[in-house]
């Protein structure tokens, strides 16, 4: 029979995509679904089995920690948006928190609001920044004090 041509490709295939893009947007772009998608619809959903997961996940994901600590630092100093703005419902809330921390998108002010009078999709996602947020100003003071 014919010879057969085994080509080996590369697991990422970056170049020349890559020139003049960071190391952390590269990573953003191959964490895009690193969140996956049974626990995203389920978080969407309001399952808690899934929303247990999330919060787990944002604890220990190095792709998610940044986002997650500025996603509480915004909702924290937050002004409150004018009246007008219509409010956000939990699930499209959550989607814009999802869209937040897996591509870097704004967090539009109704969905900080949203985070901040709403106790169930606070738990899910502050909980884990605020605790994020706490182990590295713990791990800065520590670092400070050597």
């Amino acid at each position: 029979g014919g010879r057969k041509v085994v080509l080996a490709m590369p697991h990422f295939f970056f170049w020349p995509f890559d020139i003049g893009r960071s190391r952390l947007d590269r990573e953003r772009t191959r964490a895009r679904t690193h969140i996956g998608d049974a626990v995203r619809m389920g978080v969407l959903a309001e399952e808690e089995g899934a929303e247990l997961r999330v919060e787990g996940h944002l604890m220990g994901c190095e792709l998610c920690r940044e986002p997650s600590i500025s996603l509480w630092e915004s909702v924290r100093e937050a002004a409150d948006p004018p009246s007008i703005v219509q409010p956000y419902s939990c699930l499209r809330t959550r989607n814009a928190v999802l869209r937040h921390l897996e591509e870097g998108r704004a967090l539009p002010g109704a969905a900080v609001t949203h985070l901040r009078e709403c106790d169930g999709c606070a738990d899910r996602f502050l909980g884990p920044a605020k605790a994020l947020h706490t182990l590295e100003v713990d791990e800065e003071a520590a670092a400070a004090q050597d």
